[in-house]
């Protein structure tokens, strides 16, 4: 049964569709220090927007709701950032919610300068932090929505029924926060430094063997992608079975396929027990044809594909590149 959170922020994103293209909205509450405007402003290190100033820049807007500051960005994603997310933490509790226009989102929570956990919009189950079990208690409505259109309408109940503070509707206009109906500050974003980061997400879960394998000589790499392909092969069916192989032949031997080969992988379906499980098998073996370092990507989803079958690919993966360290030494 869909909650009235979730009705809710059905209808807002419902009357709002240039909301599709990109938002993130952040709550910050008091801790050890109060949350106040000016000292998100200041952790920001942003600066007040004047009447006739240059419009350049990453903006924000922001709103006292009781003891809460509410930081508000149509169609920008600074406030996920970690770096940003441990300044804006420190002293305070900071739930967000963001997505982009290509469907990517998540759910963060961080506490005094510490990014507990991260949380895949479309995929609950999916999280990475300090605390990845922080959200545990309340996801039965991110659940429910899984793979349909409310999805994000349940990511922004999460965040009001985590926080106890809701986005309000009447406070918005055609445009984004609307100074007329609501006491918004805008802001102009000041420039905080990106903390170091991996390449790509598999550097979240697997930071050591996705090191090992982006540093690994190309041969070693090609088998580590040939072996991830094989596991995915292994348990999926896909609805063009010669190309299929036609792709792994060219993993497992190196060779350069086609633009119009590959896309036609790209274009596969897979079948299998989970759906997201399914697109991330498709990926894997999309990803392993690309190029240099790059096709490292595959192993990340075939980290997600395999799911219980992991560990054990995972464990040949590290044999894999152990062996090709103990070869490359110096006699």
């Amino acid at each position: 049964m869909v909650s009235d959170a979730v009705r809710y922020y059905d209808e807002f994103l419902a009357e709002r569709d240039w909301l599709a293209e990109g938002l993130s909205w952040a709550v910050v509450q008091p801790a050890s220090a109060a949350a106040t405007v000016d000292g998100v402003i200041e952790r920001l290190r942003a600066r007040r927007v004047q009447p006739g100033d240059d419009r350049s820049g990453e903006f924000a807007d922001l709103v006292q709701i009781g003891p809460d500051v509410t930081v508000f960005q149509d169609n920008g994603c600074a406030l996920s950032r970690p770096e940003v997310l441990r300044w804006l933490s420190d002293g305070t509790r900071v739930h967000t919610v963001e997505w982009t226009i290509n469907g990517n989102g998540g759910l963060t929570y961080a506490v005094y300068g510490r990014v507990l956990t991260w949380m895949d919009l479309n995929d609950p189950e999916r999280r990475h932090g300090d605390d990845p079990s922080a959200f545990a208690e309340d996801l039965d409505d991110v659940r429910a929505a899984r793979g349909t259109e409310q999805a994000r309408p349940a990511a922004m109940a999460f965040v009001e029924r985590r926080t106890g503070v809701r986005l309000p509707a009447e406070w918005m206009s055609d445009e984004g926060a609307d100074p007329e109906a609501g006491p918004w500050v805008t802001v102009r974003l000041g420039a905080i430094p990106s903390d170091p980061r991996p390449p790509s997400n598999f550097g979240h879960y697997e930071p050591d063997l996705d090191a090992r394998l982006r540093a690994a000589p190309e041969r070693v790499r090609r088998e580590a992608l040939a072996l991830a392909v094989r596991a995915v092969t292994a348990r999926f069916r896909f609805s063009d079975d010669d190309l299929v192989g036609q792709a792994v032949e060219a993993v497992e031997r190196g060779l350069t396929v086609d633009e119009e080969t590959r896309w036609r992988v790209v274009r596969l379906t897979a079948q299998g027990a989970d759906v997201r499980a399914c697109a991330d098998a498709v990926h894997a073996l999309h990803a392993a044809l690309g190029a240099g370092v790059a096709a490292v990507d595959a192993v990340g989803a075939a980290r997600h594909a395999l799911t219980e079958h992991w560990p054990a690919v995972r464990r040949d993966l590290f044999r894999l590149v152990r062996e090709a360290t103990v070869d490359s030494r110096p006699v």
